[in-house]
């Protein structure tokens, strides 16, 4: 359930992976006879998923929050065995470990299934945009050779971006990667530019 909504909130954004977690965990509760507690535990999870999913622009940020997820995945069910009186702590530390790794075992798998979502959709999310932002791309490298004092203003103009992207809260990968490659025009008809 988690890895679903981790997917969708890189792949589309977290407002539509929390709705349609929401309506997942209603809909998954009302198959077990209406139970409150599947749907307090999968609702929870849903919020935690998308909230902490919210900006993840590396990938050490996507295990930060699968390990956010298990965690709060081990508070809500220690708090569903409290309200259901259950007193065995085998119960407990099966189900904790469960919840946990259900968070650990989601973001390892999200890591895993992102490229073929990106490829099968056409979606460019941050974590793919990462890939670009390696300076060693072969048309960076043929920028440096062929204008070496545009390859400087793109990397001076990269960090003043990121800055100003990161005081106004704006996709910081996008915009250092759009100030690498805007002068790549240059290579091509560089008289349009002088």
């Amino acid at each position: 359930f988690s890895l679903m909504i981790i997917l969708l909130c890189l792949l589309l954004s977290p407002n539509i992976a929390m709705i349609s977690g929401t309506i997942c965990s209603i809909l998954v509760a009302m198959m077990y006879q209406n139970n409150l507690y599947i749907l307090l535990f999968l609702f929870f999870s849903t919020c935690t998923t998308a909230f902490s999913c919210y900006k993840v622009f590396k990938r050490s940020d996507l295990v930060k929050s699968g390990n956010v997820i298990g965690i709060i995945n081990v508070l809500v069910i220690f708090s569903i065995g409290i309200l259901t009186d259950i007193a065995s702590p085998t119960w407990y530390l099966y189900n904790g470990i469960i919840g946990f790794s259900n968070g650990f075992l989601c973001a390892m798998l999200s890591f895993a299934f992102l490229p073929y979502f990106e490829a099968a959709f056409n979606i460019t999310t941050s974590l793919g945009l990462l890939e670009t932002a390696n300076l060693n791309h072969p048309l960076l490298k043929k920028l440096m050779l062929n204008a070496p004092g545009t390859y400087q203003h793109s990397l001076m103009v990269a960090n003043l971006s990121e800055a100003a992207a990161e005081s106004i809260g704006a996709d910081v990968i996008l915009t250092r990667i759009g100030a690498y490659f805007h002068d790549i025009g240059k290579m091509k008809r560089p008289i349009f530019f002088s």
